[in-house]
């Protein structure tokens, strides 16, 4: 079974990590701890069942712990109509206390008594077996999906002093790429927040590693109410910057980096603000650390752990994107020129561009992977241990999305192909309604992003209720955007029909207070001509009648363009063979379509 390991956010307690790493260890303090006070705590306030009880009891008993992944992480909801609701059906999350305090019946006589839960969800158990996975302290079995400890691990375990522990945790972090990766962001010494580092630690271009621009945060939370800016203190970041956040947390602890708070000063739609975030520094400590991992004439390189899953997480196609990153690298033993390292992946059948080939050698530096240069041959300078490719290779193929995308990258010579994150965000086919919404706003984020840093646009990202997604301008000529994600197509019915008239009717009728928000004001007021956009995956239906209705009404041209042919209109205007005149000529109530 594919699990994903390699990529951890939110668990954080290096002490846990210990703990949930004892487990495996018949004599640890934590194994002894588990069955002899939180598992009977447990069945006694009927937190779990007595079937799992004492089966738990039985695993943790015997003298070689190896134990199936589903019996340590637990089963989710389990029947439970919330996680808050669920009972405890995992070992690992028996072995956690939950951070909130509920109230819940006593066993003897019925009363309700307000404690700390002695248990967490499946969720944060995943978290935390995974960072173990990932460090090298539990080892797991892809072929009987189980977990058992690593000498490494009993090392953390028996540790008899907070010397010795430091050590093993030095050892551990140190083989986990992104631990590289942010100590390398902040080896410059200054200060940085989750969103600038977030910025550059992952994979570039795809799902699974966004980041908020964090001008973006600052308007968003300088300009909220005050009753919801600490909800977007919490929930607004993209992924790497969790993951980025997490990982400062686990050398902050370590003394390599130094929290503090800085402020933080941006401008946005031509207002400046400034507000105060959390902010991480390299100590001397960090440096130490660094450099140790880089290894040197006293001590060897530590080795890097990279799993199979680690190359890839959200992005459509997962499995190919992972088997042609990992083949990379498994030719890169050796010196080879992007060409030869070419001809490597197609005798493995691998089809695939030096665009591609290029992209991929950037990203490796991202997660926390050296590759040198010289000569034009590229070689890998680390040790990489852990890498097995799981499914079979001849199982693997290229989908759709990612040919589009390698398809799309050859000709994005002046754009920065990070904005192929866009093909993954306008065919988003998120399966809960809060993914739904996330990946939404990182469409109209992206998009907004594209034309104002890289096109010089005037405008920004405004979405939300009753605003459109996305407005931009340039001198007189000003366009609003909607933003639609359709894994099958995009056919403008009458619902994005009538509510972009209504956007268009709003900004043209600009009466004070309608609507209350009053969005239009954030057009320049040097705008006097105005166009509309639609920008999705692909078209299909009858949407031109939709532009036509559209534009009949409300006396304005507009157009729908796909993610394709945005793109390369992004790189026509940046190299100067499409001009600004020329964009906003393009709308004529049709598709556009840029010809190669």
């Amino acid at each position: 079974m594919s699990r994903t390991f390699g990529w951890v956010q939110n668990p954080n307690r290096l002490e846990t990590l210990k703990y949930i790493t004892g487990i495996f260890q018949k004599d640890s303090d934590s194994n002894i701890d588990l069955r002899t006070n939180r598992l009977p705590k447990l069945l006694e306030y009927r937190f779990i069942t007595r079937e799992h009880y004492d089966q738990f009891i039985l695993e943790l008993s015997k003298e070689k712990i190896e134990i199936s992944y589903d019996l340590l992480k637990g089963k989710g909801l389990n029947g439970a109509k919330s996680r808050k609701d669920a009972i405890c059906t995992g070992i690992v999350q028996a072995a956690i206390d939950a951070h909130s305090s509920s109230k819940f019946i006593v066993r003897e006589d019925g009363n309700e008594e307000k404690i700390k839960k002695p248990y967490v969800d499946d969720w944060t158990a995943d978290g935390y077996l995974r960072w173990a996975v990932s460090t090298g302290l539990i080892k797991h079995s892809p072929s009987t999906d189980s977990c058992k400890i690593t000498d490494l691990g009993v090392r953390l375990v028996h540790a008899k002093d907070t010397v010795e522990e430091q050590e093993v945790f030095t050892q551990a972090l140190l083989s986990y790429p992104p631990v590289y990766r942010v100590l390398e962001i902040l080896s410059d010494q200054k200060p940085k927040t989750k969103f600038e580092i977030g910025a550059q630690l992952g994979f570039q271009g795809e799902m699974g590693f966004t980041s908020i621009p964090q001008e973006i945060f600052v308007y968003d939370y300088s300009t909220a109410p005050a009753a919801k800016q600490q909800d977007i203190k919490q929930n607004e970041e993209g992924d790497s910057d969790k993951y980025a956040r997490t990982i400062a947390n686990w050398l902050s602890q370590m003394k390599w980096v130094k929290p503090m708070y800085k402020d933080v000063t941006e401008t946005y739609l031509g207002t400046t603000y400034t507000i105060t975030l959390r902010a991480w520094q390299i100590t001397r400590a960090g440096e130490l650390a660094l450099k140790k991992s880089k290894g040197g004439s006293s001590n060897a390189r530590i080795p890097k752990i990279v799993k199979f899953e680690m190359l890839a997480t959200k992005v459509p196609n997962a499995n190919y994107i992972r088997l042609r990153r990992a083949q990379i690298l498994n030719s890169l033993k050796t010196g080879k020129t992007i060409a030869s390292i070419q001809q490597y992946l197609h005798g493995s059948g691998i089809m695939e561009t030096e665009s591609v080939i290029q992209d991929e050698l950037d990203n490796f530096q991202n997660i926390g992977i050296t590759i040198s240069k010289d000569g034009g041959k590229y070689k890998l300078v680390d040790i990489i241990i852990g890498l097995e490719i799981l499914p079979s290779p001849s199982a693997i193929r290229k989908e759709h999305i990612t040919e589009l995308k390698d398809k799309i990258r050859k000709k994005l010579h002046h754009i920065s192909h990070s904005y192929l994150l866009l093909v993954d965000l306008a065919y988003s086919d998120a399966d809960t309604k809060a993914k739904k919404n996330l990946e939404a706003k990182e469409f109209e984020i992206q998009t907004a992003k594209l034309f104002t840093k890289e096109l010089d646009f005037s405008g920004s990202r405004l979405g939300d209720s009753n605003r459109p997604d996305v407005i931009l301008s340039y001198g007189t000529q000003g366009t609003i955007i909607d933003n639609k994600s359709y894994k099958d197509g995009f056919n403008l019915d009458a619902g994005c029909r009538d509510e972009m008239s209504r956007y268009i009717e709003e900004n043209q009728q600009r009466i004070p207070g309608v609507p209350s928000n009053e969005w239009w004001k954030s057009f320049d007021p040097s705008v006097t001509d105005f166009t509309f956009l639609f920008v999705t995956s692909y078209l299909k239906g009858n949407f031109k009648k939709g532009l036509s209705y559209i534009s009949t009404m409300r006396k304005i041209q507009g157009a729908c363009v796909n993610v394709e042919n945005l793109l390369y209109l992004a790189e026509n205007i940046k190299s100067g063979k499409t001009s600004y005149t020329e964009f906003f000529s393009l709308f004529n109530n049709e598709e556009i379509v840029i010809g190669s």
